[in-house]
């Protein structure tokens, strides 16, 4: 799945969100304290587990306005919990997130701060409602996600602090570590925000590893873009870039895979070198490839850098 980019008016109104969150913080630098923006915000969270019926029944009980019930089938919530094992939600008439308890501490924070973003933007909450016209509409639930992803990067990596550390250097793995410590998210979430934010032309990739792919999961779940590079290579498909990974990544299980140099010709028919280099979590291997220069003959070479 490539990542979608905010329109320009929604972003600006996301940024200026979260920019009177963090004043209102006082932040200054390093990792946000989500207890402290929950507290801000005056939300409640809870955890729960996809096994426990009783929880979630009472829970589906009170999605109520008054005596409004507002969701017109409740135990379509319910099921669906249950049937797509939801990890995080966020009922706007309670001011409730609900995060999964079986969820890595770390992947917790990602998803408290994407249901922070959903409490922040009101016109997301009439898409939280069971009104089956929009919630059943698969673009409208990737916009609405998509905003609260790009909100929640900007949330948990505040622009100016970010934008400073991330130019600091040159844009590698082991800089996306750094970035990932300073902030106290994970490297998938900072590779994420790293790329996307990014003036190069540049992309991230989140999948299965080369050399132990599991049966039934997507080869790439994400092939996230740098604004530049998503303009100029719209026709770089997932599959051509997971053969890519194929022709270096190594057969540890975790840890550094390999980096290669590899030719990538854009939608102009411009060939141009990238450097990859990728790295397993044991769960996913992620991947970072940057540009290193228009190449420079009209063959596809690969030479491994290793």
């Amino acid at each position: 799945m490539k990542n979608l980019f905010v329109d320009a008016s929604t972003a600006r109104d996301i940024d200026r969100r979260v920019a009177k969150i963090l004043r209102d913080l006082d932040y200054s630098s390093g990792k946000v304290e989500l207890k402290e923006v929950r507290e801000l915000l005056k939300l409640d969270l809870h955890y729960y587990k996809s096994t426990d019926d009783g929880l979630l029944k009472v829970i589906v009980h009170k999605l109520r306005v008054g005596a409004k019930q507002v969701i017109k089938r409740p135990l379509l919530l319910l099921e669906a919990i249950k049937k797509f094992d939801l990890k995080a939600l966020f009922i706007p008439d309670r001011k409730r997130i609900l995060i999964a308890s079986d969820l890595p501490d770390l992947k917790k924070r990602w998803s408290e701060g994407h249901e922070i973003l959903h409490s922040v933007c009101p016109w997301h909450g009439e898409y939280m409602l069971g009104d089956d016209k929009t919630t059943l509409s698969p673009m409208c639930h990737e916009i609405i996600e998509s905003e609260a992803n790009y909100g929640t990067g900007k949330l948990l990596f505040p622009a100016h602090n970010f934008l400073e550390i991330s130019k600091g250097k040159p844009m590698s793995f082991e800089h996306i570590r750094s970035i990932s410590g300073h902030f106290g998210n994970t490297l998938t979430s900072t590779l994420w925000r790293y790329v996307e934010n990014s003036d190069a032309l540049s992309l991230g990739l989140i999948g299965e590893h080369p050399r132990h792919a599991r049966a039934g999961e997507p080869s790439i779940s994400y092939f996230i873009r740098s604004p530049k590079f998503a303009a100029e290579f719209e026709s770089t498909t997932e599959e051509q870039l997971y053969k890519c990974l194929q022709s270096y990544c190594r057969y540890n299980k975790g840890g550094p895979l390999g980096q290669a140099v590899i030719v990538l010709t854009d939608d102009n028919s411009v060939k141009h070198e990238f450097k990859f280099e990728s790295f397993s979590t044991t769960y996913h291997t992620l991947t970072l490839a940057v540009q290193l220069r228009k190449h420079p003959v009209s063959e596809v070479v690969l030479a491994n850098i290793v």
